[in-house]
């Protein structure tokens, strides 16, 4: 079946787009000669005047180039003459004997928006769905059917390299803001916009009109590109460390195309993409990538269930977790009460709850006035009036187990059967919690990361008597706040937490032989974790750290015994981090310096090398996210990996920690694990699945 149907009309022609067997149009090796043939046809046809580029896909008009095939390559050379080959194929639109205008009504991005800049107009709706980008340094490479040339052609080098360095996803009216789009009209307006157009483009004077409002250099782009360059790769560097090399590509390719003809200009862009595509960082990416794909399709449970409807909402807890939930509630539009103790916690919740809003303003992804409407749906009280009326209520107190099952009963008796309640625990065991109540298999665990406004992770935990209904309404609701939900099981720590414990409970360890804060904090850093793990644990609250610390210790038993340190800092000292101003750093404005109290409380030293301290932090959390995996707490290893990534900021470019072991070698993996139980105790004890990998030579990815 053809991916393209040619509808001519006298001098008109509309090429409308409609990959066989797909739901997004995808520009892959197969449809790119298909297209190729299609091209060289149409160069020769001398009739048609006017043509425009369609999608049949509702709310798509090319997603992009076919990700799985970059996926495969392997070969820098063969990468080279396929991503040319293509690129050569896109550039002929460019040349066509007449008029071509890309009509942009859903997502195109990547390979879509560079096939569309190659048409001579690009005509964009308001649809909500449409979206414009070129985000490929999310994969790990770069525009490599000639968008970066075309790109800083249309709009410019500094906003191209905006763009693409940030992965800028634009709606129709702010890409025609930038001229990347020559008009964005109403999605109703539409047909009658390109019969408009087929007099304007096709009168000399109208279209002389148009063109003299198209993207023209500015100063600085003419005498101070230098200056450009130099602070894009500032900024490039602050975000990401270097730690990866195709924005830092993408500048370099800017800078060395400058005044190059455009054919050795595209040659060099399809030669840095080759470059690029090989990479042990772009393979990770786009692994990542096919899983988020996997999980934007699973329902989280293994039947089709009827999920729950949710209209009417609640908080209970206006801490900094529940005013993010009310916030996150609000902002899809969902009307949510939010109960507290008092005024005062409303008030307080309410500046983390504007906050937010005023964040998103900023950004100008919102108005005042859309704001004020999703602030509308937020109402608040001290008692438990109206939940008789709420579909779901969201528990979000302090982890005590007693004062949450108190809440549990009086929700009971207020709300419906049917209704939902979820608790926003971080460590507490779902099943537990739900002893004593009348209908267990509507309650279940809904785990926030903190602050809620920014991580994109939602643990889902259900219980032993929890419904799958409550657990794909759950699923269904992340969905639509934009997070990512995860079903794990109901274990202590769930699954981020029950790793990201030990890795910092053995940094405190190490710290007691005399490592230093800073030491490893910085070696941390630079294996790729966003903050060390010290700084990690003054932003979370080194009271929420040891209260979960302390539960796994119950849970887990020696291997999770609590650092003394950690017990100090803690009972003794009663640092809480950041939020109090002291923790294993000290807090003065901006300044961030070492807490003497800490380093007072260490009394040896001891010179690590950076590979021990990498090693027995990332080797603990190896070992731990094994024995997940064999307790069956999580569906598989890339969904684990992608929980460690959204939930703890694990480097994407490593693919996650159970990725990262596999590019070690299960040897290295089992070798260094048992060098480490030898050293430092059974808590490095290798997992019987690690064992059992060592035995049978098997990866936890098997490809």
């Amino acid at each position: 079946m053809s991916a393209f149907k040619l509808e001519k009309n006298g001098i008109y022609a509309d090429l409308v787009f409609d990959t066989p067997s797909l739901d997004v149009n995808l520009l892959s090796s197969k449809v790119l000669e298909e297209l190729n043939t299609l091209l060289d046809e149409l160069k020769k046809d001398n009739n048609i005047k006017l043509m425009f580029i369609k999608s049949a896909k509702k709310d798509v008009f090319i997603a992009g180039a076919d990700i799985s095939e970059i996926k495969e390559l392997r070969d820098e050379d063969a990468a080279y003459e396929i991503v040319r080959r293509g690129q050569m194929i896109i550039r002929k639109i460019s040349t066509l004997p007449f008029i071509s205008v890309a009509v942009i009504d859903g997502a195109t991005l990547g390979g879509g928006l560079e096939f569309a800049l190659n048409c001579d107009y690009r005509l964009a709706t308001q649809n909500e769905k449409t979206s414009i980008g070129l985000p490929e340094v999310n994969l790990g490479v770069l525009p490599g059917f000639s968008g970066t040339q075309v790109m800083k052609n249309t709009i410019g080098t500094q906003k191209a390299l905006e763009l693409i360095l940030g992965s800028k996803l634009l709606s129709g009216a702010k890409a025609e803001k930038l001229k990347l789009v020559d008009w964005c009209v109403p999605k109703g307006y539409l047909d009658f916009k390109i019969n408009s157009l087929k007099t304007e483009l096709l009168d000399a004077k109208l279209k002389a009109k148009i063109d003299a409002k198209k993207y023209k250099k500015t100063f600085f782009e003419k005498y101070l590109s230098n200056v450009i360059f130099h602070f894009a790769h500032k900024t490039v560097m602050q975000k990401t460390k270097g730690k990866y090399e195709a924005p830092l590509k993408v500048i370099t390719l800017f800078k060395e195309t400058q005044g190059m003809n455009i054919d050795e200009a595209l040659s060099m862009e399809a030669r840095y993409f080759a470059q690029l595509s090989i990479t042990s960082t772009s393979k990770n990416l786009i692994n990542l990538f096919f899983i988020s794909e996997d999980l934007k399709k699973d329902s989280g449970v293994d039947e089709n269930v009827e999920t729950l409807k949710l209209n009417n909402t609640a908080v209970i807890g206006a801490g900094t977790m529940g005013a993010g939930i009310v916030w996150l509630l609000s902002k899809i539009d969902l009307n949510v009460r939010l109960k507290t103790r008092g005024y005062k916690q409303i008030a307080d919740a309410f500046k983390v709850i504007n906050k937010s809003y005023d964040a998103i303003m900023k950004r100008r992804r919102l108005t005042q006035r859309e704001v004020d409407l999703k602030k509308d749906h937020i109402t608040f009280d001290t008692e438990f009036r109206g939940f008789e009326y709420c579909d779901l209520a969201i528990e979000a107190i302090v982890e005590n187990v007693e004062a949450k099952k108190d809440i549990y009963k009086i929700l009971e008796d207020k709300m419906e059967d049917e209704a939902i309640i979820a608790t926003n625990t971080s460590s507490l065991s779902i099943t537990n919690l739900a002893k004593g109540m009348k209908n267990p298999s509507r309650f279940v665990g809904m785990h926030f990361f903190n602050p809620v406004a920014l991580m994109p992770l939602v643990e889902v935990i259900a219980g032993e008597k929890t419904s799958l209904e409550t657990i794909a309404t759950i699923v269904k609701l992340a969905k639509k706040a934009k997070k990512t939900p995860i079903v794990v099981g109901d274990c202590a720590g769930f699954v981020v937490n029950r790793i990201l414990l030990p890795y910092i409970n053995e940094s405190a360890k190490l710290l007691e032989e005399g490592a230093g804060v800073k030491n490893v904090d910085y070696i941390i850093e630079d294996f790729g974790m966003p903050m060390g793990p010290f700084t990690l644990a003054d932003t979370v609250g080194l009271d929420v750290g040891f209260k979960v610390a302390s539960v796994l210790e119950e849970a887990y038993g020696e291997r999770m015994k609590v650092s003394t340190l950690l017990k100090s800092a803690y009972n003794d000292l009663n640092l809480l981090g950041k939020k109090g101003k002291k923790g294993f750093y000290v807090y003065e404005g901006k300044e961030q310096m070492l807490n003497s109290q800490i380093t007072n409380l260490i009394h040896s030293h001891k010179d690590f090398s950076d590979q021990e301290i990498i090693d027995r932090t990332m080797f603990i959390m190896i070992n731990e996210a094994s024995r997940i995996l064999e307790e069956g707490m999580i569906k598989n290893a890339s969904y684990l990996d992608m929980a460690m990534v959204m939930g703890t900021g694990f480097p994407p470019f490593r693919g996650g920690i159970l990725r990262y072991a596999d590019s070690l070698g299960i040897e290295k993996v089992y070798s260094t694990l048992k060098k480490l139980e030898d050293n430092y105790g059974s808590r490095f004890a290798p997992s019987e699945l690690i064992v059992s990998m060592f035995n049978d030579s098997k990866n936890f990815y098997e490809e």
